[in-house]
């Protein structure tokens, strides 16, 4: 119908015109009536094939719509990622990253959150999100992938007890002031762990609640502190000096998912993307 005439019609479907004749006819015998109808040597389509035709043309336009929202599903342009980060971890280039990966799949909503690590564990494990990213640590029920290792850090200002230093075992900071990190973090147990195998007794000052507040007291002179390496990017700071231990400790940093749920490809396609791009 749409051609005008069985040699067009053959012709766009690269049959010969017998063949065409021959499945005009199947397809009547099949519907149970008329297609066209031969008036003064020419085909003219009955009401019936019309009728058909329009039919024809509504199922094509949703087998359109289908294909085109399979590919957008397949693109994650109609999924949604729940993601929560702790605050260490909020600014830099996790969040870069997950804003490259956004960008690159426009119709992905993502819904990014700081919270407490506790927190983060609870609403992981209920269900309550499809994505957290922190420090590695026991007691998560969730599917863990690692992302990178953060270097532990002793930072010191330029002009303390550490100038000159390439890097720090914990002899040289016996009886030197030290701003600790709090105890129900990832980052102390390990330092008074690196301590104690040195046989030294930290000589803590002040206690903090994270590693920016940590880091500005020693900039202010306050002796040394101990940090993860993505605490501290810039390590071509002009007032502070980043030295890493002997021997050396680090935090995993990973991503986990809740081990309950069926995968969703999206976050998987997530997780992939920060593995290559913030681990380098």
């Amino acid at each position: 119908m749409r051609e005008g005439s069985m040699v067009r019609a053959s012709a766009a479907l690269s049959i010969t015109q017998p063949a065409v004749s021959y499945l005009i006819g199947s397809l009547e015998a099949a519907v149970g009536f008329t297609l066209f109808s031969r008036q003064g040597g020419k085909l003219t389509a009955t009401p019936e094939a019309i009728q058909l035709m329009a039919e024809v043309d509504r199922l094509y336009l949703g087998l359109d719509a289908i294909q085109s929202a399979a590919l957008q599903i397949a693109n994650y342009e109609r999924s949604s990622i729940r993601i929560l980060i702790t605050q260490a971890l909020s600014a830099g280039r996790i969040v870069n990253s997950i804003g490259q990966f956004a960008a690159a799949h426009p119709g992905l909503k993502l819904f990014l959150d700081v919270d407490h690590r506790t927190t983060i564990v609870h609403r992981i494990n209920t269900g309550q999100a499809d994505l957290g990213i922190f420090s590695r640590s026991s007691g998560v029920d969730a599917t863990f992938t690692k992302l990178f290792d953060s270097e532990l850090l002793c930072v010191s200002s330029t002009s303390g007890p550490l100038n000159g230093a390439s890097n720090v075992d914990a002899n040289m900071l016996e009886d030197v002031p030290f701003v600790a990190l709090k105890s129900n973090g990832l980052i102390r147990p390990k330092v008074e762990n690196w301590f104690a195998q040195a046989g030294v007794k930290p000589n803590y000052v002040i206690e903090v609640g994270d590693a920016g507040t940590a880091i500005e007291l020693v900039r202010g002179g306050l002796g040394v502190t101990i940090v993860s390496s993505f605490s501290f990017p810039d390590r071509q700071d002009s007032g502070l000096l980043a030295l890493p231990l002997i021997p050396a400790e680090h935090v995993e940093i990973g991503a986990f998912t809740p081990s309950s749920q069926h995968e969703n490809r999206a976050v998987g396609a997530l997780i992939e993307f920060l593995q290559h791009t913030v681990s380098h």
